[in-house]
């Protein structure tokens, strides 16, 4: 072995490279995680009535949602001709730790560790680039028209501020046009000749299709997830409700995917559920509601990334037995 190789036969400054960077992001999401959890205030949340049947219901109805997350992800790396991919469970474990990225203030490290940590797997480059930013628009368009169609349906709309629905509107409108083939194939191609970089893998219809059904599926499931939440918290919600909540926790959900430069949607998210909520409960109410479901699904994060590695290191295990 040349001594200024590693024993897999790499280059020893790029291995401790590649350890250092990792290394620094993992830091920087216990550092962000951490100022998260110390600006909740846990004061209001003592005392707290829950039920726990609808917490666990709720809960799994996330992690489901969490996982379908990977799922488009591979989809879409297949449809780009995407060979060998590594095994679901692999592909969980980069998700999830990426996923957890997202309280990191700007959307930078959330795709970028994604496309790095995949990248060791031998997955192209281009493919992750362009697999990202489908996955993300597709999130946006799905869960937007998903959500203001229950939200349309819904009496109360009248209550939902204009402004809002128009936000979100027309970040779902210019999401869907930036995903047809060509808009979104030209965009790419300029975006690579910037950074010098080759051709983008190009998109066709089928990915886009794909990722659209399978989000619209996920706009359902989040939302019903947070309705489960709630319920849990205020017994007195009805399933006359359920409708109305699905589409407020999923609209809110885009406003805080369209506001990048804060961490995880926090404030843009929890001041527009805070306004839906107060269409079905009172202020002081709402106000605990955004509150809790804003510490379960930071837990529920923590969750999937717990069983993403567990499952992971099982079966790595598993294949060195083998």
């Amino acid at each position: 072995m040349n001594p200024v190789e590693d024993a897999g036969g790499k280059p020893a400054g790029r291995s401790v490279r590649r350890v250092a960077v990792r290394w620094l992001f993992y830091l920087a999401i216990v550092v962000a995680f951490g100022w998260f959890v110390w600006t909740v205030d846990w004061a209001s949340l003592e005392g707290l009535q829950v039920g726990w049947g609808w917490v666990v219901a709720a809960t799994a109805v996330s992690l489901a949602f969490r996982y379908l997350g990977v799922l488009v992800w591979r989809v879409v790396l297949a449809r780009l001709g995407a060979r060998d991919l590594p095994p679901f469970r692999a592909m969980s474990d980069i998700y999830a730790k990426a996923w957890l990225a997202r309280y990191i203030p700007g959307t930078v490290p959330w795709i970028a560790g994604k496309i790095y940590m995949a990248a060791e797997h031998g997955i192209s480059k281009s493919r992750l680039a362009v697999s990202t930013l489908v996955e993300a628009a597709a999130q946006v368009v799905a869960v937007g028209t998903v959500s203001l169609t229950l939200l349309a349906v819904d009496p109360r709309i009248g209550e939902v501020s204009p402004t809002l629905r128009l936000v979100v509107a027309v970040g779902a409108a210019l999401g869907l046009v930036t995903m047809t083939p060509p808009v979104f194939n030209r965009v790419l191609r300029l975006g690579f000749r910037v950074l010098r970089r080759q051709a983008p893998e190009r998109i066709g219809w089928a990915v886009v299709r794909d990722s659209l059904g399978l989000y619209a599926v996920g706009a359902v499931l989040s939302g019903v997830a947070y309705a489960l939440l709630m319920r849990s918290l205020v017994p007195s919600t009805t399933a006359a409700d359920m409708l109305f909540l699905v589409g407020a926790f999923g609209f809110s959900g885009v406003v805080g995917m369209l506001t990048p430069l804060v961490p995880s949607g926090l404030g843009t998210r929890d001041a527009t559920q805070f306004a839906l909520l107060l269409v079905v409960l009172p202020a002081s109410t709402a106000s605990l509601v955004v509150l809790a479901s804003r510490v379960w699904s930071a837990l529920v994060d923590v969750l999937f990334w717990a069983i993403a590695v567990a499952l992971e290191r099982a079966r790595r295990g598993g294949a060195g037995a083998a």
